[in-house]
């Protein structure tokens, strides 16, 4: 992919508003996690330029996917879905309009991650190489936080259903 498929602005699109609140499964989810796919499988200068289009808009969709993500990866016992929902939150880091917003992702994918039985920390790491410095950093000073200040509860969040179900909210 190149060109517009693997350009944020796609998500201005209205389509988007709300997205973090819409069922799970949806097809925003697999628009978004298209984007990241080709973000993370794409060069160099792809990356540089998916980085150079980043707005709050996209940062904010990138930010809710990654939230989403942990919500999936419980559901289906799978580390996958936490890979790519650091990578979207990484990617998200110093264009959101307030970068407190990613914490909520973060507690929800670490909380994931202790479910299925993944460190969080072996995540980030296979995710670095993909990720400008500064979301790199985030992501491991986020781990670095007393368990206290990076749980769900701490961020008001709750886990909802389970199996197919299960939800942050």
């Amino acid at each position: 992919m190149s060109g517009p498929q693997v350009s944020p602005s796609r998500f201005k699109d209205r389509r988007f508003n709300g997205y973090l609140r819409v069922r799970i499964p949806h097809e925003l989810d697999s628009e978004v996690g298209d984007f990241v796919s080709a973000y993370a499988s794409g060069p160099d200068p792809l990356r540089r330029r998916v980085m150079d289009g980043m707005d709050r808009r996209a940062a904010a969709v990138l930010s809710a996917y990654g939230q989403r993500m942990a919500s999936v990866s419980v559901r289906t016992r799978s580390p996958e879905p936490l890979r790519h929902g650091l990578v979207a939150v990484g990617l998200a880091e110093v264009h959101l309009e307030d970068p407190h917003d990613n914490l909520f992702a973060l507690a929800a994918i670490n909380d994931s991650a202790s479910l299925i039985g993944t460190p969080l920390p072996g995540l980030i790491a296979q995710v670095a190489h993909l990720l400008p410095p500064s979301g790199v950093e985030a992501l491991r000073e986020f781990d670095r936080r007393q368990d206290r200040d990076k749980s769900i509860e701490s961020m008001g969040i709750r886990r909802t259903g389970s199996g197919e179900t299960f939800l942050y909210r």
